[in-house]
C-alpha cells in the first residue's frame, strides 16, 4: 500500500500524531491553570472587562464608571443613576465574561471563566490543525504543535483577557475561509461574517478587514458572486448592528473612537520609549510632559507626531517602517510581568515544571526565526500557483490570511505595537512561517523521499507482525 498524501496509512498516523499534540496542549494548559498562583484581584484591562460584564450582567448597565463594584443587591433604578453607559470597549469579551457571573461575587466565577478559556484555548489547537492539514498533513501537525507549544497562547488563559476568545474566533473565521470555494453551501458565507463580526467585537482592530476580505472575493480568480460577498456582510451585520444601534439610542454616536485615538499615543515613541528612558519602556507617554494633553484629541496627536517627526526625521521613519513591525511581532511583552506573562504571577508550572520551561525555552529561541519565516511565507504565497503546486481554492485561503497579516501590520504600525496584541494572530504566524519550508520540500521532492521511506517501514512493520502471529 503506498504511504501516499491521500492514503489511509498516513491518515491514521496523522491522527494519532494529532491526539497527542491536542492531548499536550491541553495538559500544559489546564496545568497552568491549576498551579499558577495569581493576584487575588484583576487590574488594568482585566479590571476592566470584569467590571463591563458585572455591571451588565447585575444592573443591566453596560458600564465600566468608577471601577469598583457595587453590591450585587444595590437597587437597580439606583444602580443606573451611578452608572453612566459607555461603548469604549466593545462588548466581546465582557458578553463572555457575563456567562459565568451572577450576584456577588465569587472566586469561583472567574475561575470557571478560566476553565473556559482553557477549554477554547485547546480548541484552537483543534482548529489550527483543521483549517491548515488541507495544504498538507504534516504541515497542519507543525502549526497545531507549535500553536500547543507556546507559552503565551498558554498564560494568556490566566488572566480576564480578550486574547484567548479571539484567538479561538480568529482561528474558527481561518477555518471556514479554508473550507470555501465558488460551490460551497451560502451558510458558510453568512458564518465567515458571522465569526469575523464576533473577532471584530472582541478585538475591534480587525473591524476593517471584512472590506479587504470582501475586496479580495470579487478580485479573486474563484469568480465568487455578488450575492456570496452580500452573504458575508449579512452575517457581520447579524452580530454588530445592535451593538451600533445601541450606542445610537444610547449615547448619540454608533462608535466611540477614543481608543484607536490612545492607542495612536501610545505607538508614537521610538522603541516605546520616552527620549530612550528605559524605565518608560511600554509606557513612555507616562513620562512625556505632554502626556496628558495628548491621546485625547487626534488632531492634536497628530500634530505632535508630524512636529516630533520633522525634528527627527530617520529616527521616527525608521521606527514607523521596521520598528513597530520588530516591536509587535517580538518575544517579550513589553508592558507586562514578564516575558510570557501579562500580569504578575505568584508561582508557575513554567518556573519548576521540566516540559513547561523546556517547551517555552524551545519557543522562545525558535521565536525570532519563525517571525522572519512568518513576514517571508506572507509574500511567498503571492507566488505563481503552478509554482506553489497548491490547487485555487488553497491558494485563496493562503493569500486571504496573508493579507490578513499584512493588514495587522499595517494597523500597528499606527496603533501602540505592544507584543501582546501578536498572540492571537500566533497560529496564524506560525502557519505563514512553516510554509516557506513546506514548499521547499514540496518542490525538491524530499516528501516523496519520506513516503518511500514510510511506506517500507510500514510494509516491514507489517511483514514482522504477520511472521510473529505465524509463529504463534
Amino acid at each position: 500500500m503506498p504511504f501516499g498524501r491521500n492514503s489511509n496509512s498516513l491518515a491514521l498516523v496523522a491522527s494519532g500524531a494529532l491526539i497527542i499534540i491536542l492531548a499536550f496542549g491541553s495538559t500544559l494548559r489546564y496545568q497552568a491553570f491549576a498551579h499558577s498562583v495569581l493576584p487575588h484581584y484583576s487590574h488594568g484591562d482585566a479590571a476592566k472587562y470584569f467590571l463591563y460584564a458585572y455591571n451588565l450582567t447585575n444592573f443591566g448597565v453596560y458600564s465600566h464608571t468608577g471601577m469598583a463594584l457595587l453590591p450585587a443587591d444595590t437597587d437597580k433604578a439606583a444602580a443606573r443613576e451611578i452608572l453612566k453607559p459607555d461603548a469604549i470597549i466593545t462588548p466581546g469579551y465582557p458578553l463572555y465574561l457575563s456567562l459565568f457571573l451572577g450576584g456577588e461575587y465569587e472566586k469561583s466565577q472567574s475561575d470557571a471563566a478560566r476553565i473556559g478559556q482553557v477549554l477554547l484555548s485547546s480548541l484552537t489547537i483543534l482548529l489550527a490543525y483543521a483549517a491548515f492539514s488541507p495544504i498538507g498533513r504534516l504541515y497542519g501537525l507543525g502549526v497545531a504543535a507549535l500553536t500547543a507549544l507556546s507559552p503565551h497562547l498558554v498564560n494568556m488563559n490566566l488572566f480576564l483577557l480578550t486574547e484567548t476568545l479571539f484567538c479561538f474566533l480568529l482561528m474558527a473565521f481561518a477555518w471556514t475561509m479554508s473550507r470555501v470555494n465558488m460551490n460551497s453551501r451560502l451558510l458558510l458565507f453568512v458564518l465567515m461574517g458571522l465569526l469575523l463580526a464576533m473577532a471584530t467585537m472582541t478585538r475591534p482592530w480587525i473591524q476593517a478587514y471584512l472590506f479587504v476580505f470582501i475586496g479580495y472575493l470579487f478580485l479573486s480568480k474563484l469568480r465568487f458572486s455578488v450575492g456570496q460577498m452580500i452573504l458575508v456582510f449579512v452575517g457581520a451585520a447579524i452580530v454588530t448592528a445592535p451593538w451600533l444601534v445601541r450606542n445610537t439610542m444610547v449615547l448619540g454616536q454608533a462608535a466611540d473612537s477614543s481608543q484607536l485615538v490612545s492607542s495612536i499615543h501610545h505607538g508614537m515613541y521610538p522603541n516605546m520609549m520616552y527620549e530612550e528612558q528605559s524605565e518608560s519602556l511600554g509606557y513612555a507617554y507616562r513620562a512625556d510632559p505632554m502626556g496628558p494633553k495628548l491621546g485625547k484629541s487626534l488632531d492634536v496627536t497628530l500634530a505632535e507626531i508630524e512636529r516630533r517627526a520633522n525634528a527627527e526625521p530617520y529616527k521616527y521613519a525608521k521606527w514607523y517602517l521596521v520598528g513597530k513591525i520588530q516591536s509587535v511581532l517580538s518575544w517579550k511583552i513589553i508592558a507586562g510581568a514578564d516575558a510570557i506573562f501579562v500580569y504578575h504571577v505568584e508561582g508557575s508550572p513554567y518556573f519548576d515544571e521540566p516540559e513547561f520551561y523546556l517547551s517555552a525555552y524551545f519557543m522562545e529561541k525558535t521565536h525570532g526565526i519563525l517571525m522572519v519565516l512568518a513576514l517571508l511565507g506572507t509574500l511567498i504565497v503571492w507566488l505563481p500557483r503552478k509554482l506553489q503546486r497548491q490547487s485555487a481554492d488553497r491558494i485563496f485561503f493562503l493569500r486571504a490570511i496573508s493579507l490578513l497579516v499584512l493588514y495587522f501590520l499595517g494597523m500597528h504600525m499606527v496603533v501602540a505595537p505592544y507584543p501582546r496584541y501578536s498572540i492571537p494572530m500566533r497560529p496564524i504566524l506560525y502557519a505563514l512561517a512553516l510554509y516557506p519550508i513546506f514548499l521547499v520540500v514540496r518542490i525538491s521532492g524530499i516528501r516523496e523521499k519520506l513516503n518511500d521511506i514510510g511506506g517500507a517501514v510500514l510494509a516491514r512493520t507489517r511483514s514482522f507482525s504477520g511472521h510473529v502471529q505465524e509463529k504463534t
